[in-house]
């Protein structure tokens, strides 16, 4: 019976948010659709002239983005020259300057990155601009996210621009997604390697009908059943024990899909993507306990629409909407109890859904660019546990969060743009509502009511010289101030059962951030270079540390601090054949917490010193470089014991792309706007990727090693 009422009261919330979600995106599109697509059926007007301006005090390379964020250290990887390479978003990304990745595995496992020596749920991650971070951890598996169908990924170290929600202690990161039409173009990629691997997508991309359409498919298969070292849990006792041996259920599976689709209606560009994802993956387990049978099905649909008006107001008003709506199902299964015993599967819903405003005035007469930001969003978390058989469930009671925000930002130009200023300010609400199945009188407080609500307001300034700024020179100095808050989540808030008390008393964690630097460019006929040097400092305070509260409990306190002081030096230089990349991060992460056994002590997985280098030749029909990772010594607990000291090491990689056959393709006649297009260039491409090539046996997190030398090949046609 009560089963029954727990289902039925389940179907009927989920019919309101359903209800809800398609109500929304008509009820916001219609408040702005009388200013929108009036411009439709009125005379054409020429753009006002500010907005011409705008255009060229900017590099038409330079991601839109960008121009939002002009104070911010920044960085844009395009993803074209990964076109034909066997690779992945965390492999990509960790070769950025203050940018930390940890693995628990190699290829398909779960990886986490973090910012200026920040933590990993102190960092946001969007799809254009599309929320990702979900509130029941915070952090984000690198390994759920798409990487193929990508353009570009766009790092933002000082924060977000306007236009991306949340609060960001350490940075965030944006992945773009690939634009839709143009001439019609195909690319098949072909690839296999070590451990069992393989992998095959296709994506096309063209305009129908003055449709921009582009469609991607990729499937990917490994065992990652590499050798490594089994120390057999006796480091210093007894390395007499150690062994050779092979991962076990480290085997994944990953299939994603996505459609994209825009257009233009008068003034207004509209743009509509959807992406699907599967994964079904072993956990392996610790290295000295490998387990059999656990595995996990993840599947995730994330759909955004979009729009971007220009010339409004007579020219002085650009008006961007965005809606989007979320869903993910997590399902864990272990059959033999390796991981835990009673009711060890369980299946959890995520939902997401929300709108965005970005009205951004050009009030070039007054030598001001006034951008807003509002936002409206809502997050839902249900889990359901189960025994082996599946039998005796047990429900969680659902958890919500509603989120709105409002920013608003001022970029100030003067002395020709030669200096600008951004002072801004955010105000942030959330509600948090959980429903308790405890009895009344079992809970610590039986009146408090289900409901907590938490604000906060960030400020924030920063500034931008241009010393030079020519044709072929550029010096910039930049600098920035703010206060960034995080919430807790609701595995912090609410807790887990069994293993994690709830403290719906926590306080949101906040920082202080400061950052300053220069950015030096230099661009003349066959060499371009940029270099940039930033130092930051971030001061965090009233940190989430989980504590004892018995044998088996674990009780969430705001106990913890730090203060982190770092320095970046990012250089990229190309130069008739040659390109050159070196990306370096000096970074002191100190704990400062209240429990004297931590204060003072290095945070754990923070190295000293990180470097990543890259040196390619590129010839006519082929292309060859090598890759250099280096990451200093860490400590893996928070106590820095001698046992959990891991050494510096260091990483080499080879590559090697080979042009089998290449031609201009025709040119192509679309009948609409464009008479004539080139579809691009036909292109076979084999390519080879060697890595850790030094055959290094090291692992990121305590008893999750990464694997040694293995290869990758990758054959790509476009056409």
């Amino acid at each position: 019976m009560f089963l029954k009422k727990e289902k039925t009261v389940y179907e009927t919330i989920q019919r309101l948010n359903a209800r809800v979600l398609h109500i929304f995106p008509v009820l916001f599109f219609l408040f702005i659709s009388s200013e929108i697509f009036s411009q439709t059926n009125s005379p054409e007007k020429k753009e006002d002239k500010p907005i011409e301006v705008i255009g060229k005090t900017e590099n038409k390379n330079t991601p839109e983005n960008f121009r939002k964020n002009p104070t911010g250290f920044q960085t844009s990887i395009d993803l074209d020259q990964y076109k034909s390479r066997y690779t992945s978003l965390p492999d990509v990304l960790e070769r950025e300057a203050g940018v930390r990745i940890r693995r628990y595995g190699g290829l398909g496992s779960y990886s986490t990155l973090s910012l200026r020596g920040t933590n990993p749920n102190q960092s946001r991650i969007y799809i254009d601009g599309v929320p990702f971070n979900n509130t029941q951890g915070g952090e984000v598996n690198l390994a759920d996210l798409p990487f193929e169908n990508l353009q570009s990924v766009e790092v933002y170290r000082s924060g977000a621009p306007v236009g991306f929600t949340g609060s960001v202690i350490g940075g965030s990161v944006n992945l773009v997604t690939r634009a839709p039409g143009g001439p019609p173009k195909t690319r098949i990629n072909l690839g296999g390697g070590s451990y069992n691997t393989g992998k095959a997508s296709i994506a096309h991309s063209a305009t129908y009908g003055g449709i921009g359409t582009s469609l991607f498919f990729l499937g990917e298969k490994s065992d990652q059943n590499f050798p490594y070292l089994n120390p057999h849990g006796t480091i210093l006792v007894n390395p007499l024990d150690d062994t050779i041996d092979r991962r076990k259920n480290a085997q994944y599976e990953r299939s994603s899909g996505m459609i994209g689709l825009d257009g233009e209606i008068g003034k207004t560009k509209i743009k509509f993507w959807n992406d699907l994802n599967y994964r079904m993956h072993g956990i392996p387990g610790a290295a000295s306990n490998q387990t059999r049978q656990v595995h996990r099905k993840y599947l995730r649909n994330t759909s955004s629409l979009t729009t971007n008006t220009k010339g409004l107001l007579g020219g002085i008003l650009q008006l961007e909407t965005r809606v989007f709506g979320s869903f993910s199902d997590d399902n864990l299964y272990d059959p033999k109890s390796e991981f835990s015993s009673g009711t060890p599967n369980s299946v959890a819903n995520m939902r997401q859904f929300g709108g965005h405003i970005i009205p951004t005035f050009y009030l070039l007469d007054y030598f001001q660019i006034l951008r807003i930001h509002a936002g409206i969003e809502k997050e839902s978390f249900e889990r359901s546990r189960s025994t082996v058989t599946n039998i005796d469930l047990k429900y969680e009671p659902e958890k919500f969060r509603n989120y709105t925000t409002l920013r608003i930002e001022d970029e100030i130009r003067l002395f020709k743009d030669r200096l600008i200023l951004t002072p801004g300010i955010a105000w942030e609400n959330y509600l948090d509502r959980f429903q308790s199945d405890e009895p009344w009188y079992r809970r610590e407080n039986p009146f408090a009511s289900g409901d907590k609500k938490t604000a906060f307001t960030n400020p924030k300034a920063g500034l931008l010289v241009k010393i030079i700024d020519n044709a072929n020179w550029g010096f910039d100095l930049k600098g920035n101030i703010a206060k960034q808050n995080r919430i807790p989540s609701f595995l912090e808030l609410f807790g887990e059962v069994g293993t994690i008390l709830p403290n719906e008393k926590l306080k949101p964690e906040k920082s202080h951030n400061i950052d300053g630097g220069a950015v030096l460019r230099y661009t003349q006929k066959d060499l371009k270079s940029q270099t940039s040097v930033s130092y930051f400092r971030r001061r965090i305070q009233d940190m989430i540390l989980f504590l004892p509260n018995s044998q088996f409990t674990l009780r969430p306190e705001n106990v913890d601090s730090a203060k982190i002081d770092g320095v970046e030096v990012s250089q990229k230089t190309e130069y008739k054949h040659w390109k050159l990349v070196f990306d370096y991060t000096y970074q002191k992460a100190i704990n400062t917490s209240q429990a004297l056994y931590l204060n003072g002590r290095t945070l754990p997985l923070r190295p000293l010193h990180e470097l990543a280098s890259t040196i390619a030749y590129k010839a006519d029909k082929w292309e060859l470089g090598v890759e250099g990772v280096y990451v200093g010594a860490v400590f893996k607990d928070r106590t820095n014991e001698y046992v959990n000291y891991q050494p510096s090491r260091q990483i080499w990689n080879l590559y090697y792309t080979q042009v089998l056959y290449q031609q201009e393709a025709d040119s192509l006649q679309d009948g609409i706007q464009n008479p004539k297009k080139n579809s691009g260039m036909q292109e076979l491409l084999l390519s080879f990727d060697f890595r850790n090539i030094g055959d290094k046996r090291v692992e990121d997190i305590v008893g999750y090693p990464l694997p040694g030398r293995n290869w990758h090949v990758t054959l790509s046609g476009r056409f």
